[in-house]
């Protein structure tokens, strides 16, 4: 059976809050940390190579500014991730329109590092913890646990999309113009290229 007391590394896993970023040397290793992500993510999505560099950049923009807007009191976890998913929203509209790609495919793979999955991985050791800890005074607190690190999960996620879609509609007639004066391709020269492949195959 799982025992959590028996693994002291992930006791400390579920107690720790990895956004609470107070000086700026935190935020930019942690902001690199958010590029890579968004270097792996890009690479496994397989965007177009000119929007490649743009996509690292705006994740660690991202997570810049939501760890700044996290050190004053005014803003939560969500909130700051609202407003950080917004100005991501901006600048990939800019970088859009600059290279003449959907947004859709320059936001996605940004996004993605900004979402807490460490509050899902904590909510999934909270309930096994509270399950273990049948009858016992301490299974309420993994139960609030398990609830907190859900909602927070969930509340996140949800600002993270709000957050774009604010840009997506404010710009909606503009993201249909992005990929004006690029070369297009027709369904009859894209049937026409594999059977030229299929020919030349031995």
């Amino acid at each position: 059976m799982f025992n959590l007391e028996l693994y002291p590394q992930l006791q400390e896993f579920l107690y720790t809050d990895f956004f609470n970023t107070n000086t700026l040397p935190h935020i930019f290793y942690k902001m690199l940390f958010a590029m890579v992500a968004g270097f792996g993510f890009a690479y496994a999505l397989h965007p177009p190579k000119k929007v490649f560099f743009g996509i690292i950049i705006v994740a660690g923009f991202g997570y810049f500014i939501r760890s700044i807007l996290l050190q004053s009191p005014i803003f939560s976890l969500a909130g700051a991730t609202f407003c950080a998913a917004v100005c991501m929203g901006f600048v990939v509209v800019l970088l859009a329109k600059y290279t003449k790609v959907p947004v859709e495919v320059i936001v996605f793979p940004a996004l993605l590092p900004m979402f807490p999955g460490s509050y899902g991985y904590r909510s999934i050791l909270s309930l096994l913890t509270f399950t273990q800890h049948a009858d016992k005074p301490e299974q309420l607190t993994y139960l609030l646990a398990f609830f907190n690190n859900i909602t927070t999960m969930l509340s996140v996620s949800l600002s993270l999309v709000a957050g774009v879609l604010v840009i997506f509609i404010i710009f909606h007639e503009q993201n249909f113009t992005m990929t004006r004066g690029t070369k297009k391709t027709s369904i009859y020269q894209v049937l026409r290229e594999l059977r030229k492949t299929r020919k030349q195959k031995p």
